[in-house]
């Protein structure tokens, strides 16, 4: 009897392995700031910029600074590399994926890289961000072909199972930052093949709004305008989330976007309501918005996007302060997603000294409001915009098209050595979230 109930709840755990766990707090560290988060207030820090060089391998980092931030302070914390985040990056990266040839050596190259420098995983974030400066073109670089990102994803995740089968390492982390914007979605992702083979997918609820635009607008609302209509309407965190998981995908598989600077834009007429003719000025990181506060600028809270704007003159700026955090905190909890995104942490009022909230009070607000929260596993209590059912999404090894020789690798303390690439089946029944319950099952049945 003792064995049954151990069973079945081993099958129960795997059942319901996308909820149940802890809220990630992911911090967006961008390196070249100097500004190093408190890990005590992240689960994951993300490290910024690697870049897709060349000859189609990972490259552009020679060391990982914030590994001690494990090794002294936070064992449990995970810091990964992300690649991407501006034109250049996702041009390399639609000419890696061109050939089979270019992808696998991009693949093989990132597991060296992050083993080297102690990273636990990669994000893929081929999304670019005004926050990081203007597109260099009116039409930026997306990836072109969702087919062949799809195809990556599923190489580089059982590239990762693989190798931790064989050297009995933790297998590292696969994430996707997604875009937050239907259109986008619909044309560019494979969403639901994209959620089966990444661990999580980060999305990008941000950036709406920007250099593009020829209207002042919010560029990161948790709901839509009143007045909007047409494709505006989509324009929105809570549009975005919902599509998403009316598709099908597991809402903890998720993580929501929330950005740490706003969007100026200066009006170019008489007409100072949102949605007037207006140009982008640019970005403004959060402690400039503090000194705004404090410099004659007025602040409006706009009740049906549930975000504030500040106004001085012909200017108006669309940003988040701890009210309309706190809301898209509390959003996340009640969709039962998987975390929160914070980007950049460098905006972050770092000193305490900008904002009189203490060190970075942004990132210490995601973690009071979700101290000893875990992953909600009840269904949601408002249905998704699709209601049709799906099967839910696991993640699990995919066998790739592309098998060759590999003429290094490293292992755990030992260095580099030859290895010949393998189908491996023992770690594949390991390591398949499918496979599991059912051998499970059988062992269940013989017992009975």
């Amino acid at each position: 009897m003792n064995v049954t109930l151990l069973l079945l709840t081993l099958v129960f755990s795997l059942v319901n392995a996308d909820c149940g766990g802890e809220f990630k707090i992911i911090c967006y560290f961008s390196s070249w700031t100097g500004i190093h988060p408190e890990a005590k207030n992240c689960t994951h820090i993300v490290y910024t910029f690697a870049r897709v060089e060349d000859d189609n391998t990972l490259t552009g980092v020679w060391n990982n600074p914030l590994k001690e931030f494990k090794n002294n302070k936070d064992p449990d914390l995970k810091v990964m590399l992300a690649v991407g985040g501006q034109d250049y990056v996702i041009r390399r990266a639609n000419e890696m994926m061109s050939k089979d040839e270019f992808r696998q050596k991009f693949v093989i190259s990132t597991t060296k890289l992050l083993r080297t420098h102690e990273f636990d995983g990669i994000d893929l974030n081929f999304e670019p961000s005004e926050a990081l400066g203007p597109p260099s073109s009116p039409n930026p670089q997306v990836i072109e072909d969702k087919k062949r990102f799809t195809v990556l994803c599923k190489d580089l995740q059982e590239e990762y199972a693989e190798e931790a089968a064989r050297t009995g390492r933790t297998r590292l982390l696969l994430t996707i930052t997604i875009s937050g914007v239907k259109k986008q979605l619909e044309s560019r992702f494979e969403l639901d093949e994209l959620a089966k083979c990444a661990d999580w997918l980060n999305v990008q609820t941000y950036d709406y709004r920007g250099s593009r635009d020829k209207v002042a607008e919010h560029h990161s609302a948790l709901m839509p305008a009143a007045s909007a209509t047409d494709e505006d309407k989509d324009l929105n965190q809570d549009s975005a989330i919902k599509y998403i998981v009316g598709t099908g995908i597991e809402p903890s598989k998720l993580t929501l976007g929330l950005p740490t600077f706003g969007k100026k834009f200066r009006l170019t007429s008489d007409l100072h309501d949102l949605g007037s003719p207006a140009s982008s000025v640019g970005s403004v990181p959060y402690t400039e918005l503090c000194r705004n506060t404090n410099s004659g600028w007025q602040r409006v809270f706009l009740d049906d996007r549930k975000v504030p704007i500040m106004t001085k003159g012909d200017e108006v700026i669309g940003y988040d302060d701890l009210q309309s955090m706190e809301l898209k905190i509390n959003y996340a909890k009640e969709q039962r997603l998987g975390g929160i995104v914070i980007f950049p942490v460098n905006f972050d009022d770092s000193a305490g000294q900008l904002c009189n909230h203490g060190k970075f009070p942004i990132v210490s607000l995601v973690k009071e409001l979700t101290s000893n929260y875990t992953v909600s596993c009840a269904p949601l209590t408002t249905p998704p915009l699709n209601t049709t059912t799906a099967a839910r999404n696991r993640t699990k090894n995919i066998t790739p098209k592309w098998k060759i020789p590999r003429t290094d690798y490293f292992g755990p303390n030992i260095g580099p050595y030859r290895y010949h690439r393998r189908v491996n089946n023992s770690a594949r029944i390991l390591n398949s979230i499918y496979i599991v319950p059912c051998v499970l099952f059988q062992i269940f049945f013989l017992i009975v």
